[in-house]
């Protein structure tokens, strides 16, 4: 039939395929419109809908011709069957049956046809609205891509500081090796100034600059993370770089140690001060490897460069003779400065050389706090208070005027926290220059002299694999112990690379708004190795900061509160520390008032069970009593630093700074008695030095008389804030009990 011929091969298929489905009400209705309402019709369509699964879709149309003459068709029914046969059927007829059966072909099998137009209507508004929200999701994740690129664009940081930037500065770089004098014309120019600030690596130089613009009669603040010392009229500050106020416009700024720019930890904190600082004029004091590194900055600043250049004012030789160990008792003078690189190595040289010499020796190391480190330095550099000896680490290579004659060497490595390495040329420099200070006791003898113990190996003959392993590092180069210093004194500067880099607190605050779930931990990390710096600059080792902030991650607290911990002067790898950093936070969150109290007791781990003679396990038990107090100290000093940014929640301040100096004298107080005993070993096995002794005991005597009574004016001012606390918090019981009194009457 021609109308059956009309039809595609695909919707003979489909009707082959849904012939079970092929008469639904829709359909029929459609083509039909009397198979519905007619039951005759319906009865039909029953008939043939039965039939149909075993016929093809080509002969379909021929049960429409055999039922038209059973009559048994409807009137609507028939005119459309006849339509359909009619080799002269209307385009639109035919046009009609293919829609429905290509609707019917594209449906899926449901229960009516109305229910698949409505599951199909309301896919396609859903496809419409996720094409929506994607296209809307995409624009905006793009645009907060954007964000972040820029958040994480760092390639001006000068612009980070807008007040210095309108300021026509000029800045004047001293660079000469150590004892060249280059700090001291930088201070002469802050003195005549009518305002400056003074920038220091260390807080024992801050003092020491405070202390002496005072005497000078130039008013000076003292201002570090821990203190705040104001003078009244005061127009100088002597901080810690950390706490230059870069909104606060001076005359003049000194920034001490510039070199540091480069340190991995803390050179954000000098690129801050050099950028950041408003002055007319910036003094840079430091060597001549970071000639090159300002240079870039100034460019990019637009700040003019003035570059003065110093030599070292007086020669330092390097000793023809390594220090013998055996011939210590011969070889050993006033004003020698023993190097070790650990606390550990510091106290069994002073053992050792106190036992075999009738010499008091000071001691100067890190983790000592700074008050002790001044009372050492100062105990060293007075020619009648009978120390005459200097035991110390690295830390003398910064901040000390120390009157040394001569530096021996220890040790030629060090752990750098990492590994163990031989010594750089840059810390070889700084510490051997410490001999011979300009205008100091041995500036006219020749100058400062330096060697090494026995090549390099140490005097405590108990040497452990690791010790082994630090002297093979020197034998296996060939070279002398005496050579090596020679060498690393001779070697040309390596000028520095890049300056350090820290994000601010605003930029993480940005990055956790802009990244959905970010935490401080997430940003940390995020700012530390994915910002885009200048080649001149790199960001800052955060691991410290990022361990803390995971430390302190469950607690809960507001992200401002958060960060302000997590940068705290916490020592991560100190238990003690990290124990009170968490009894600190616990309370600040939950009373909102933090005290003194939930600093907890350290625990003085010296051996008991020592089989060592009598005298050696007292020296142990003083070492470990120094170490307690030095947990202590620090704890304070914590306290403190917390104090001087949320005085509210951290509110005694006073008593916390009398117990740090109460702490800080039992701990000068504590090292003289390690000296006494030494010292009183060593005069019972020499008989022929007591008369020598017996004279210089009397300044020794005089000096632990003084030190106790300031010890025990220390003491009784921490008495003193313990009552003002507790009157403090009597006034509000005594307010309750009056108005009690007064409901009675």
């Amino acid at each position: 039939m021609s109308a059956s011929s009309s039809f595609s091969s695909v919707v003979r298929k489909r009707f082959l395929q849904k012939s079970s489905s092929l008469f639904s009400s829709s359909f029929l209705t459609r083509i039909l419109p009397g198979s519905v309402k007619n039951g005759v019709c319906a009865s039909s369509f029953k008939e043939i809908r039965t039939t149909t699964t075993t016929t093809t879709a080509t002969t379909i149309p021929s049960f429409f011709v055999q039922r038209k003459s059973e009559n048994n068709w409807c009137r609507p029914c028939l005119v459309t069957i006849e339509n359909f046969n009619s080799p002269s059927s209307s385009s639109a007829f035919r046009r009609s049956y293919a829609s429905s059966s290509t609707e019917l072909m594209t449906s899926r099998t449901s229960p009516t046809e109305s229910a698949q137009r409505n599951n199909k209507e309301k896919k396609k508004k859903n496809k419409k609205k996720k094409k929506s929200s994607t296209t809307t999701t995409t624009s905006k994740t793009k645009a907060e891509l954007e964000e972040l690129k820029t958040l994480m664009d760092m390639k001006k940081p000068g612009k980070w500081y807008p007040l210095a930037r309108t300021m026509q500065r000029e800045i004047i770089l001293h660079v000469g090796p150590t004892n060249s004098g280059k700090t001291h014309a930088a201070m002469e120019r802050l003195k005549r100034a009518s305002s400056g600030v003074y920038c220091s690596p260390l807080r024992l130089l801050a003092w020491e600059i405070s202390e002496s613009l005072n005497k000078f009669g130039t008013k000076c603040d003292l201002v570090t993370g821990q203190e705040l010392k104001r003078v009244e009229n005061a127009e100088h500050i002597a901080c810690t770089v950390e706490m230059v106020d870069v909104n606060k416009v001076v005359d003049c700024a000194v920034i001490d140690e510039i070199h540091l720019i480069g340190d991995d930890f803390r050179g954000y904190a000098f690129t801050r001060a050099l950028l950041g600082t408003p002055a007319l004029e910036v003094h840079l004091c430091g060597d001549t490897s970071c000639v090159e590194l300002i240079e870039k900055i100034c460019k990019d600043t637009g700040d003019k460069l003035r570059i003065r250049n110093y030599e070292r004012l007086s020669p330092l030789n390097v000793a023809e003779e390594h220090f013998s160990k055996k011939r210590l008792e011969q070889n050993i003078e006033k004003g020698d400065c023993f190097v070790a690189f650990s606390r550990k190595a510091v106290y069994a040289l002073k053992s050792e050389i106190e036992r075999r010499v009738p010499l008091r020796a000071c001691v100067i190391y890190g983790g000592l706090p700074p008050e002790a480190r001044s009372r050492q330095a100062e105990l060293f550099n007075k020619p009648d208070s009978g120390y005459d000896l200097l035991i110390a680490s690295d830390a003398i290579g910064m901040g000390l005027n120390l009157n040394i004659r001569r530096i021996i060497f220890n040790e030629l490595t060090k752990f750098d926290g990492v590994e163990i390495r031989q010594l750089s040329s840059p810390e070889v420099k700084q510490i051997a220059g410490r001999a011979g200070r300009y205008k100091m006791s041995y500036y006219d003898k020749g100058g400062g002299v330096v060697t090494t113990t026995d090549d390099g190996m140490v005097l405590d003959g108990n040497r452990k694999n690791g010790d082994n392993a630090k002297s093979d590092i020197i034998k296996s180069s060939g070279v002398s112990g005496l050579q090596f210093i020679q060498n690393q004194l001779n070697a040309p500067v390596e000028a520095l690379k890049t300056a350090g880099l820290a994000p601010t607190f605003e930029q993480i605050l940005e990055y956790c708004s802009k990244v959905e779930g970010a935490t401080l931990e997430d940003a940390m990390k995020a700012l530390s190795s994915d910002a885009i710096v200048p080649k001149y600059y790199k960001m800052r080792k955060s691991d410290e900061v990022i361990r803390l902030a995971k430390y302190l991650e469950n607690l809960g607290m507001e992200i401002e509160d958060h960060y302000t911990f997590s940068v705290s002067p916490t020592s991560v790898d100190c238990l003690h520390s990290m124990k009170t950093l968490m009894n600190f936070a616990k309370a600040f969150l939950n009373e909102g008032h933090v005290s003194v109290k939930l600093i907890p007791k350290s625990v003085n781990k010296h051996d008991r069970k020592s089989r060592a003679d009598a005298q050696t396990r007292m020296n142990q038990r003083s070492v470990g009593i120094l170490a307690t107090l030095e947990e202590q100290h620090r704890a304070y000093d914590l306290y403190l630093w917390f104090a001087r940014r949320m005085s509210a929640q951290f509110p005694e301040y006073s008593l916390a700074e009398a117990l740090r100096v109460m702490c800080a004298h039992s701990i000068d107080a504590e090292l003289q008695k390690l000296s006494t005993t030494a010292t009183i070993e060593s005069n019972s096995r020499k008989k022929k030095s007591e008369k020598k002794e017996e004279g210089s005991s009397k300044p020794v005597k005089q000096i632990e008389e003084l030190d106790r009574k300031i010890l025990r004016s220390a003491i009784n001012r921490v008495n003193e804030e313990r009552k003002n606390l507790s009157l403090l918090s009597k006034p509000a019981t005594t307010k309750k009990a009056t108005t009690t009194t007064s409901r009675q009457h």
